[in-house]
């Protein structure tokens, strides 16, 4: 978990993911009800990505020989609706504000007719997942994979000073009274922490307890800052108390040699890639001197405090959707029916990289661990993390400048947690409207 690097290692993870799944599935033909033998007719499936690492489609055609895959990529930053009438993909594949965005603008098939046709099964599929894609009761999309936030914690260390076990649903104020209950003294090399976090950027914290609460940095409609609030004041307050407690190991460096959590000296450490995590901790460390094996285990959380059943720290790389548009629905279904289901998920579920499978047929366990953690949250798509509204321009690295800058003055008592919050809706509402005129000027 070094949050610097997780979107580099989500693409890098997913690109050797999909490449291993050709030797793995069956080379059965699947058709759809009413494909009219469509396997036996030459035909050619457009595919919008933004990034290629998200399919892999000499596996598709494993099972599809006649279908060609033409590769349509999208920057990320034109207007997403104008370059699909222009260059009519059959399917496109869409981060969560996206999706959200074009389904309820009418602008994707809807998929519940299509698997009520083909009696595709959405039974072993996360529970809660087709929920929360559905907009308004419709499901217009499906997505392989997720990205959830966990907790991993070391059974030894907390029997050994006698601290209560981690909970499923627990809140991150829970979570960092948790972690003080552990000693602080000692080397900071040798101590025991109570939590290992990256600390070298409060932005990680800080945004990780809002997401979990629903708090969004600014309203996207009137384009107004909102974090000088009561409710990001309580944030902010709970993450410095946490800092200043000095019971979080906050390095952010490579290695299992330099995570306290592999090395036994960390309680708990709150992962947002939780299969880098999981294949981190189950991985053969015999070559690591002074490695004691320890027990672990996960819990689901954090979760949102207002319902303890609900995750908001929950990533879709890549759903998978048709255009309402498309000329090529049937073929574009059995490409998403493919890459969803549980013949992929097989052949995926000994090889944990980067992200979790949505399919839960072959992810109850991974190396004796029990996977159950993370399917039992409820996602919310709400204020998914890492990610702006489209057409807005907000400046993620200012942003995370201005609040590195404003959080150590009241760390340093040099400035007040209210001063410090007017501050940084001043700094980040101007940085917001310079970027919104800065794109204006470009049309």
């Amino acid at each position: 978990m070094k949050h610097n690097l997780l979107q580099k290692v989500m693409f890098v993870s997913l690109s050797v993911m999909f490449i291993g799944i050709s030797a793995g599935l069956s080379t059965g033909r699947q058709v759809s009800a009413n494909s009219d033998n469509q396997a036996d007719t030459k035909q050619t499936l457009k595919v919008l990505y933004k990034e290629k690492y998200y399919f892999d489609e000499k596996s598709f055609k494993l099972q599809f020989p006649n279908t060609e895959i033409q590769e349509v990529k999208w920057d990320g930053k034109s207007d997403i609706k104008g370059f699909i009438a222009e260059q009519s993909p059959d399917v496109i594949m869409l981060n969560t504000l996206e999706y959200k965005q074009l389904s309820k603008e009418n602008q994707l098939t809807e998929l519940g007719q299509l698997i009520k046709r083909d009696n595709y099964d959405t039974t072993t599929i996360y529970p809660g997942m087709l929920d929360a894609l559905k907009m308004n009761g419709k499901l217009y999309g499906l997505s392989p994979t997720f990205n959830t936030e966990s907790i991993f914690y070391n059974v030894d260390l907390f029997k050994k000073y006698n601290v209560p076990l981690p909970k499923d649903g627990m809140t991150w104020e829970e979570l960092l009274k948790l972690s003080a209950k552990f000693p602080t003294s000692g080397n900071k090399d040798t101590r025991i922490w109570g939590l290992h976090y990256p600390l070298d950027n409060y932005t990680y914290l800080i945004n990780d307890i809002a997401t979990s609460e629903g708090l969004t940095r600014y309203n996207p409609n009137t384009l107004k800052v909102t974090i000088n609030t009561a409710a990001w004041k309580k944030v902010y307050s709970m993450a410095i108390t946490a800092i200043k407690s000095n019971s979080i190991e906050g390095s952010n460096t490579s290695g299992y040699t330099n995570d306290p959590f592999i090395m036994g000296r960390a309680a708990m450490t709150v992962s947002t890639s939780s299969m880098d995590t999981l294949r981190d901790v189950t991985a053969d460390k015999a070559a690591i001197a002074n490695y004691k094996p320890f027990t672990v285990k996960i819990a689901a959380g954090p979760a949102d405090p207002k319902d303890r059943k609900i995750t908001r720290n929950i990533h879709l790389p890549s759903i998978m959707a048709i255009p309402a548009s498309s000329a090529n629905k049937d073929i574009a279904w059995d490409f998403i029916k493919f890459y969803n289901g549980a013949d992929f998920a097989k052949s995926r579920s000994d090889q944990p990289l980067g992200y979790s499978l949505t399919r839960m047929d072959y992810s109850k366990e991974y190396k004796g661990l029990s996977l159950e953690a993370f399917y039992k949250l409820k996602p919310n798509l709400e204020s998914p993390p890492y990610l702006n509204p489209m057409g807005i321009p907000f400046n993620n690295s200012q942003y995370s400048i201005i609040l590195q800058s404003e959080v150590k003055q009241v760390i340093s008592n040099k400035k007040t947690l209210d001063k410090a919050l007017a501050s940084i809706e001043t700094q980040v509402q101007k940085s917001l409207d310079d970027a919104v005129k800065k794109e204006k000027a470009k049309k």
